[in-house]
């Protein structure tokens, strides 16, 4: 993606840079005529944007002001307008200017800058007319400040008339301050609170090489800023422009119609699967609720087999069930008649009948029960000239 040409609006005129070789400008002086043609050409001969062009403003025709306000303070805006009002040294008409606010322990740290309208609108005004698209006027500070420096401490000294050192910290600019007289480095790292130093010099010929940032630290001496020249400026502060002259960013309009659509999309498949969810959910609920009826009679049924299946294993674990009736027949016809039986009583787990009653002769008794079963005699007792027994046997 080509860059757009930048050009300095100063005193003089106004000077074409190439986006990023600080080697290849071009100056137009304030009285020449027919910029527009001019511009086209150098950005034919830069081979940058076609219609799109930024503008710098010098630092000489800027006002600047660093103050602070209270952090309870309602309305920024209106306030830094009422001290631009007090301050500013245009008195005669209405100046562009804007302003960035920094909340520190306590305070707002702002750094106001201000221009006349009327020598920079000649120009602006020009190059509309030529049809090329401003996309901002901004100090000739901020062509330095981009990304090589985000999260760092650091310094500018710009040459003019008065040469201007400003303090950075990151992208945010603290102060600018007026010097008549080139600051020594070491004054310069005491003015700026850094090492880290970058001095643009004016060369009367051609100028050197870029030289490169050493990897040494610290540093002692000032440091190229054409380096900062070499990267693309941010332009995230003091746009002069005013809105009237500002053109729509369709770039951004276009980012932001795609990120609406992109979150739309998004909602709209989070509602989609949403509603399958909550189909799904609710079938499988229907499903349950069909299904719980015959649940229950299963478990009815398992519960009934669970009770058949306990009477069968008890069935089973007290064994076979004798013919009582039948034994009792044999018994009678084996029994001698001096022999009689007072109790019967059957065992369902060991198929053992216990037989107790009393005889005349045990011994007969015994032998005689041997045709009916396996007869064991267990105790014998001798009472009121009976043998009582108590006897064993298996059928």
């Amino acid at each position: 993606m080509k860059e757009p040409v930048e050009i300095i609006i100063s005193k003089q005129g106004i000077t074409l840079c190439h986006p990023t070789d600080c080697a290849k400008s071009a100056f137009i002086a304030r009285d020449e005529k027919g910029i527009g043609g001019s511009i086209g050409e150098f950005i034919k001969f830069a081979n940058a944007a076609t219609n799109t062009i930024t503008l710098f403003v010098a630092e000489e025709l800027l006002f600047f002001k660093a103050f602070e306000l209270p952090l309870d303070t309602s309305d920024l805006k209106e306030a830094v307008s009422y001290q631009l009002e007090l301050t500013t040294p245009f008195n005669d008409e209405t100046p562009w200017y804007n302003f960035e606010a920094v909340r520190a322990p306590g305070r707002y740290q702002i750094t106001l800058y201000a221009a006349e309208s009327g020598y920079i609108d000649v120009y602006i005004q020009e190059m509309i007319e030529a049809g090329f698209q401003v996309s901002g006027l901004y100090p000739e500070s901020q062509r330095f400040v981009c990304r090589l420096n985000r999260k760092n401490q650091w310094g500018l000294l710009l040459p003019g008339r008065f040469v201007k050192a400003y303090v950075f910290n990151g992208t945010n600019l603290e102060d600018r301050l007026l010097c008549s007289a080139e600051p020594s480095f070491q004054e310069a790292v005491e003015v700026c609170r850094t090492d880290k130093i970058y001095r643009l010099r004016q060369w009367e010929g051609e100028a050197p090489p870029v030289e490169p940032e050493p990897e040494a630290k610290p540093y002692f001496d000032y440091l190229d800023a054409r380096l900062l020249l070499q990267q693309r400026p941010l332009l995230k502060s003091y746009n002069l422009l005013p809105a009237s002259y500002q053109q729509p960013d369709y770039l951004k309009i276009i980012i932001g119609a795609l990120l609406v659509l992109n979150i739309a999309t998004f909602l709209a498949f989070g509602v989609v699967k949403t509603y399958k969810l909550w189909q799904y959910n609710n079938n499988i609920n229907r499903a349950i609720e069909n299904i719980m009826p015959r649940v229950h009679e299963l478990k009815s049924l398992e519960a009934r087999e669970e009770k058949i299946q306990k009477a069968i294993s008890e069935i089973k674990s007290s064994g076979k069930n004798i013919d009582l009736i039948g034994f009792l027949a044999r018994l009678t016809r084996v029994m001698p008649p001096t022999s009689y039986i007072d109790q019967l009583r059957f065992n369902p787990r060991s198929g053992i009948v216990e037989i107790m009653g009393y005889t005349e002769d045990v011994s007969a008794l015994t032998k005689k029960l041997q045709k009916v079963g396996d007869a064991r005699l267990k105790s014998t007792s001798r009472r009121r000239g009976k043998t009582y027994f108590s006897m064993e046997m298996t059928p």
